[in-house]
């Protein structure tokens, strides 16, 4: 049976003082650095977060960023095919004006070839014509 004297009573404050002092100088220590670490655990989870926030936008922007200048090159590539197709055109249209003008010329050196040629052959087909006719008719033909 329990007997209730003064050494239960020394045990029960015993008890109380043991349990004060544990708790003073262990387990509010420890429970401090337990709240502690979940602090450190919340706050690094919400920069984390934060940080996966940040890397997502700068994804986005540079995402943006990318499209914005495969339109610009787009743009830029059409321009420069565009004024590669203008030069191109005036280059062509140059050279068949030269080409128009070298013909032109050569026509004129032809035809003056050919008129030099028609009165060498005018003034030599005069006498062979003479002679000809002086041969088959057997007289001299004179102009």
């Amino acid at each position: 049976m329990i007997n209730i004297n003064a050494t239960l009573l020394a045990q029960i404050v015993q008890f109380l003082l043991f349990m004060f002092l544990l708790n003073r100088l262990m387990l509010r220590p420890i429970r401090r650095k337990i709240d502690e670490r979940w602090r450190n655990m919340e706050d690094a989870k919400k920069s984390v977060d934060g940080l996966a926030q940040k890397a997502e936008d700068l994804s986005r922007k540079r995402e943006a960023v990318e499209r914005d200048a495969r339109k610009a090159a787009a743009g830029e590539r059409m321009q420069l095919k565009q004024e590669a197709l203008s030069q191109a055109e005036g280059l062509f249209e140059e050279t068949r004006n030269k080409v128009a003008l070298i013909r032109e010329q050569i026509e004129k050196d032809v035809q003056a070839q050919i008129e030099k040629a028609q009165a060498i052959l005018n003034q030599e087909v005069t006498p062979l014509a003479d002679e000809i006719v002086g041969k088959i008719t057997g007289r001299r033909v004179s102009s």
